[in-house]
């Protein structure tokens, strides 16, 4: 075999090894999320069990997904079960944050105060500072119902002003999600008038998500 062959061989194995899996994660990947906004969860279980996606994808991004399953089919029991199965697997630190963050969503969700916790001290433990922070700050106003974070959340708010002194577009979610949490811990402390004041711009910032229905109620009170 002439020496530019051989090359080209090397070159074509470096080429299928290092490019074509991604590819392969890549495509499967659209597939799946494809199932599960057509809510086809049939077929989304079965191509997840599929032989293709166990060697595509880690047991822990496969079980990521189910989990995903479960919260778009809003059950939570069955949600609660997977946190906890993904909890007894093997995995490394980066792993059980993103499962410590996961799973304290979906006690959130569920209000399970002690399960939240858990799952708080495990991003605590593996997850970054401000991970960690941002959950802690959840947990104390949506699930204690404590008005201690005002003026840290009042700062970052007012970090997101622009020269103007207005909300850019890009970042109005983030506002709305703030002013939503500021106003929240004003009701706890029946102030009206400092309540009105935050979701009023939380409404707009934050319509048509989840939140509207809520803020909406918070403000007839």
């Amino acid at each position: 075999m002439s020496g530019w062959m051989y090359l080209l061989y090397v070159v074509v194995f470096i080429l299928l090894v290092v490019l074509v899996p991604p590819l392969i994660k890549r495509y499967y990947y659209q597939r799946l999320m494809q199932d599960l906004e057509a809510h086809n969860f049939t077929l989304f279980t079965r191509h997840l069990d599929s032989f293709l996606a166990k060697v595509t994808f880690s047991a822990f991004e496969r079980e990521s997904m189910r989990l995903s399953m479960y919260e778009m089919r809003n059950e939570m029991k069955k949600a609660d079960e997977q946190v906890q199965f993904m909890e007894n697997m093997r995995l490394n630190k980066k792993q059980k944050a993103q499962l410590g963050e996961r799973g304290f969503y979906v006690y959130l969700e569920s209000g399970k105060i002690k399960k939240a916790r858990h799952m708080m001290e495990m991003v605590e433990q593996y997850g970054s500072e401000i991970q960690a922070k941002n959950l802690q700050i959840q947990y104390s106003i949506l699930l204690k119902k404590e008005s201690k974070y005002i003026k840290e959340l009042q700062e970052r708010h007012a970090r997101l002003k622009d020269a103007k002194g207005e909300i850019p577009a890009n970042v109005q979610n983030q506002a709305g999600t703030f002013e939503y949490l500021i106003g929240l811990q004003y009701s706890y402390l029946k102030d009206k008038d400092n309540t009105r004041k935050w979701l009023e711009p939380a409404l707009e910032h934050l319509k048509n998500t989840p939140y509207e229905g809520e803020i909406v109620e918070l403000l007839k009170a």
